[in-house]
């Protein structure tokens, strides 16, 4: 049902759009506003070709920008985070999936040890997708209102 995708230099408005949206930052962060200047910026940073240590992927659904997913890369394992920005793409399994095609990216393609991430406690949605994915809590932060889940390599 999805691809992922490099980034495009005309996801960059869409993905403005949904950084500054405080429902959907919420679900996974702490939201402040990003001025368009700080959005240029981080976005040249992600889509430089020549940096190896973000992995950053456009999540499309028939060829439409639906989220993003990326692996912060540090040494043998990563950070992933992973956004559905489009309103109509969420709760349908496209989450799941990409977190599987992630997975493979970062298991397969770049023979990472460990992924990592960091989940807010209250969004069960999110653990769901994350357990079915093979992820298995490792920790909490917070006071237990964020988890941590890890899924190693095999």
């Amino acid at each position: 049902m999805i691809t992922l995708e490099p980034l495009r230099d005309e996801d960059s408005d869409t993905l403005f759009a949904w950084i500054n949206d405080r429902e959907l930052v919420e679900q996974s962060a702490t939201f402040r506003p990003v001025s368009r200047a700080e959005h240029d910026a981080w976005f040249r940073r992600v889509t430089d070709p020549a940096r190896d240590d973000v992995l950053i992927y456009a999540i499309r659904e028939d060829g439409r920008l639906v989220g993003t997913c990326q692996l912060l890369v540090d040494g043998d394992e990563a950070e992933l985070r992973i956004r559905i920005g489009a309103a109509d793409a969420r709760g349908r399994g496209l989450g799941t999936e990409a977190v599987r095609a992630l997975l493979r990216v970062a298991f397969e393609e770049r023979g990472l040890r460990r992924v990592w991430l960091q989940v807010f406690a209250h969004n069960a949605r999110a653990i769901r997708v994350y357990e079915k994915t093979g992820f298995r809590r490792c920790g909490e932060l917070a006071g237990g209102r964020t988890l941590l889940m890890e899924r190693l390599a095999g």
